[in-house]
């Protein structure tokens, strides 16, 4: 019997940057001009901050963010923010990595102001699934491609009622590990 060797695993911080893209229309803002804005449920920028643990052909990652849209006008101002946790099992092959896993949603809150002060909202937390591609141009540099899965029901408050929300979304990423 031949002893065994210890599994290692190197693990690296890791930094992301995204765009997201999609999910059912959340709220409508009509300006005085007659142009109007919409803020989607899955969208817009993110980012998060995490670890990522490489073990041989596949990569484990572990992230917190926060994720935001906004409409302003002179007179008022919409957000929607929501802060998420991610985990993630990629393979690996050559330069590219291949995953999925699981992204949890919470805080999630529409708040107004000025005359936009009757949207405030809030959420229920939400548990969804992930899948990405990522293709790194250094060891450490990535681009990707992430498509998230979820939905939000919002909370009868404030005059609302309850709905849900398709929040999926399709998102560009740019990464770093470090």
């Amino acid at each position: 019997m031949s002893p065994s060797s210890p599994v290692s695993a190197d693990i690296d911080f890791l930094a992301e940057l995204g765009l997201h893209f999609g999910g059912d229309d959340l709220i409508t803002v009509t300006f005085s001009d007659g142009s109007s804005s919409t803020i989607k449920a899955g969208e817009f920028f993110a980012l998060d901050l995490g670890v990522a643990w490489d073990m041989g052909n596949m990569e484990g990652r572990v992230t917190g963010g926060w994720k935001y849209d906004g409409i302003s006008a002179a007179d008022g101002k919409i957000d929607l923010s929501r802060y998420t946790h991610q985990f993630i099992l990629l393979f690996k092959t050559g330069k590219w990595r291949f995953g999925d896993g699981y992204t949890y949603h919470f805080n999630v809150e529409v708040d107004g102001s000025g005359v936009a002060s009757v949207a405030d909202s809030e959420f229920d937390d939400a548990l969804g699934w992930t899948a990405q591609t990522n293709y790194f141009f250094t060891e450490n540099v990535y681009i990707g491609l992430v498509y998230t899965d979820i939905e939000y029901d919002r909370l009868a408050t404030l005059g609302n009622s309850n709905k849900t929300f398709d929040a999926s979304s399709i998102a560009f990423t740019v990464g770093g590990r470090w």
